[in-house]
């Protein structure tokens, strides 16, 4: 089975329900779609948002965690932000919230238990309820232990209310997140609001976070530029060597990594590359570097935009055509020239006489706009060779055209249609 190449985005997601205090977290590669089904604006969605359970909506995407290399590293990640009070991921001794056994329900509700059951009994864990200071303080707690505090994340606040609760928390917080951790804020701009009469109507507002989520890019098009320098390299480089080790990079395999600077030539090995950037952070120990410098450009990039260009070059299929294929150009349908002819009429007088001459003795003259301000002042007879027609300026601004009534009726007349006998008449009927 083809692993496929990286995906381009991939998110952890904070919801929050505008009309209860009711919490969500979830995980997509595309939040604007996401928040679209959580609303109901769009099939799909998790149970627990829809209007089934508790009329929580509308839904606002307050924050979301990016930057995770797999779709699988994000729903590790998911799982163990849901679950804090259960996962390993978080040391116990740093845990915020300490697992609670579920309370028992009456013996009248219990189910006899069959002889499977007997044996050994499983305790059920209470999840906590779900609140913004748990959530907020959890994510910071995971942002630093080691099973994520090495991944390039980065968080993305899109209300002002919970960023500042991050910001009074990280405060009280002993904790620090690592070095070059990435905060960015996005918020929306203040409208008037109108409340909603009904409960129908106040399900299918749309959320003020939307339009962000719409600018946030989850495709390879950021990529585009360095993928078509690294497709483009293998041709120039017969005999290109890796810049740590100095030996012959072999073009045909996707096993080398380039510097996606423009004006730098840099590639080399993804394993020489890796070990000399491990060489260079100040704490050994580990499989893979976060970012590094460049040896020949002297520009820091991150670890993960580079392999995530090689996925591509390698196992992007479908994406990687996508990419490379260039965009067809259309034709007119007026005309039938191509846009090429449409830019070369608002260039000067002389590009558009030449314009008119190839294309506009193709459509009928009368309907010349001469008020047009694509035409300027004073335009020149055009001509035609073949049926002596051309069309002049007047001083009452009014076309009128050149040549006999005979030309412009033998213009006008067209083939007549001939439909010859059919031959069936003649034909033998065979028994």
């Amino acid at each position: 089975m083809d692993p496929g190449p990286i995906p381009a985005f991939y998110c952890c997601y904070l919801l929050r329900s505008q009309g209860r205090h009711s919490f969500y977290i979830g995980s997509t590669p595309n939040p604007r779609r996401r928040l679209a089904q959580h609303n109901g604006h769009a099939q799909g969605g998790a149970f627990r948002t829809g209007r089934q359970h508790g009329h929580h909506r509308p839904w606002d995407m307050t924050c979301v965690v990016t930057g995770f290399p797999s779709n699988i590293a994000a729903l590790q990640f998911e799982w163990a932000w849901q679950n804090f009070h259960t996962t390993k991921k978080i040391p116990n001794d740093q845990r915020l919230d300490m697992p609670k056994e579920a309370p028992k329900r009456p013996n009248s509700e219990l189910p006899l238990p069959t002889a499977e059951q007997q044996g050994k009994k499983r305790k059920r864990i209470r999840r906590p309820q779900l609140t913004l200071r748990n959530s907020l303080s959890n994510l910071h707690l995971l942002l630093r232990v080691p099973s994520f505090n090495r991944w390039p994340l980065a968080v993305r606040f899109l209300c002002h209310d919970v960023h500042k609760s991050w910001l009074e928390h990280s405060k009280r917080d002993t904790g620090e997140l690592r070095n070059g951790f990435r905060v960015f804020c996005d918020f929306p701009e203040p409208t008037v609001e109108h409340k909603p009469s009904t409960a129908d109507a106040a399900e299918r507002k749309e959320s003020p976070t939307m339009a962000i989520l719409e600018k946030i890019d989850v495709t390879y098009s950021a990529l585009k530029p360095h993928i078509a320098k690294s497709i483009a390299l293998p041709a120039e480089m017969q005999f290109q060597t890796c810049s740590v080790c100095e030996h012959i990079l072999d073009p045909e395999s996707p096993m080398f990594l380039v510097c996606p600077s423009e004006q730098c030539s840099a590639a080399s090995h993804m394993a020489c590359l890796a070990k000399k950037w491990l060489e260079d952070q100040p704490s050994p120990g580990f499989l893979l570097p976060v970012s590094g410098t460049c040896s020949q450009c002297r520009r820091e990039h991150q670890w993960v935009d580079l392999v995530k260009e090689s996925s591509i070059r390698g196992r992007g299929g479908k994406h990687l055509a996508k990419l490379i294929k260039e965009p067809r150009v259309r034709k007119s349908k007026a005309t039938g020239t191509s846009a090429s002819s449409k830019d070369a009429a608002g260039g000067s007088p002389k590009d558009l006489q030449v314009y008119l001459e190839d294309s506009l003795t193709d459509v009928n003259l009368l309907t010349i706009d001469p008020d047009d301000d694509l035409l300027p002042a004073g335009w020149q007879e055009l001509v035609d060779d073949d049926d002596n027609v051309s069309v002049t300026s007047t001083e009452s601004g009014i076309p009128r055209r050149n040549g006999s009534p005979e030309q412009f009726s033998k213009q006008r007349q067209k083939l007549e249609a001939v439909i010859e006998d059919s031959e069936w008449d003649s034909a033998e009927v065979l028994d």
